[in-house]
């Protein structure tokens, strides 16, 4: 009786590590990623008022102040209760410009962008104040309705709309239609359509408008109290600068500076990471 010998391959599976065998053992002294991100920050800070520093050692007092005598200037503007007065003046008026110029921005430009004939319209005009620069705004609507807040409110609304229309517009023009053209097969409501389907895929524009539209509103704003009022932030600019006092001039800019800062760090991009947390990042 033959015997056929076969050999048998035994096909050992591979042994499973363990997700701590696998991830690489990260050093003790070893910063998280939050931590060099904060790190980063601070040494670029650093760096900046050291770079300030050297200059104003170079250049004389009366052209470039350095950090200490602004901040004993911004201090002493603190304790006499003159920042906050002014600040609170400036910022009213940024908040009720930028309310209109964002409400009639989004609106304007979701109807261009969902109406052919409302584009075709409206396009020209807004084009046209695009081009015309904001200080010709504001000149027009002061000699128009006089030097009086409401006349300022309105020229810093008026500024900001146009870059606010136009990025919402383009927003909406770039809307899926294949997402629409579903939610009409499922014979979903205009109403629901717009909430579910067009608000969704155009807040990365309304928010990028919002950004660029304060920047454009707070500029002019500074510009229409130096022009028109007698109290802000502009108007203390200009008063120090008559005065040629340079400490003053850096501590007031600094200061709004600081709080533009401040506004994009805990409204924007709360904001942002809130609302789009599920976008991945871009990896290139």
């Amino acid at each position: 009786m033959a015997f056929l010998s076969t050999k048998i391959k035994v096909n050992h599976a591979p042994a499973i590590a363990s997700p701590d065998e696998g991830a690489r053992k990260r050093p003790a002294w070893e910063l998280s990623e939050r931590s060099r991100f904060v790190v980063r920050k601070l040494l670029g800070i650093v760096t900046l008022l050291f770079l300030w520093w050297v200059g104003s050692v170079i250049l004389p007092e009366d052209i470039l102040p350095g950090p200490i005598a602004v901040a004993e200037a911004f201090a002493a503007n603190v304790r006499s209760g003159v920042l906050m007065t002014h600040f609170l003046d400036t910022m009213r008026r940024i908040v009720f410009g930028f309310l209109l110029a964002l409400s009639g921005g989004v609106v304007f430009g979701t109807a261009m962008g969902l109406s052919k004939k409302i584009e075709d319209f409206i396009d020209t005009w807004v084009m046209v104040a695009l081009t015309i620069p904001s200080l010709c705004f504001l000149i027009v609507i002061y000699i128009l309705m006089g030097l009086n807040e409401l006349s300022t409110v309105l020229a810093i609304a008026v500024s900001g709309f146009p870059a606010i229309t136009i990025n919402v517009w383009q927003g909406v023009k770039n809307v899926d239609n294949k997402l629409l053209a579903m939610a009409r097969v499922f014979n979903v409501g205009r109403p629901k359509r717009f909430l579910r389907v067009v608000i969704p895929q155009i807040m990365p524009y309304i928010l990028a408008a919002s950004r660029y539209g304060l920047g454009i509103v707070w500029k002019i704003t500074v510009v229409a109290e130096l022009l028109g009022r007698n109290t802000g932030i502009g108007f203390q600019l200009h008063y120090w600068f008559q005065l040629f006092n340079m400490p003053q001039v850096f501590a007031w800019t600094l200061f709004f500076t600081l709080v533009m800062l401040l506004i994009e760090l805990l409204i924007f991009k709360q904001i942002e990471s809130h609302v789009f947390h599920w976008r991945p990042a871009t990896k290139f």
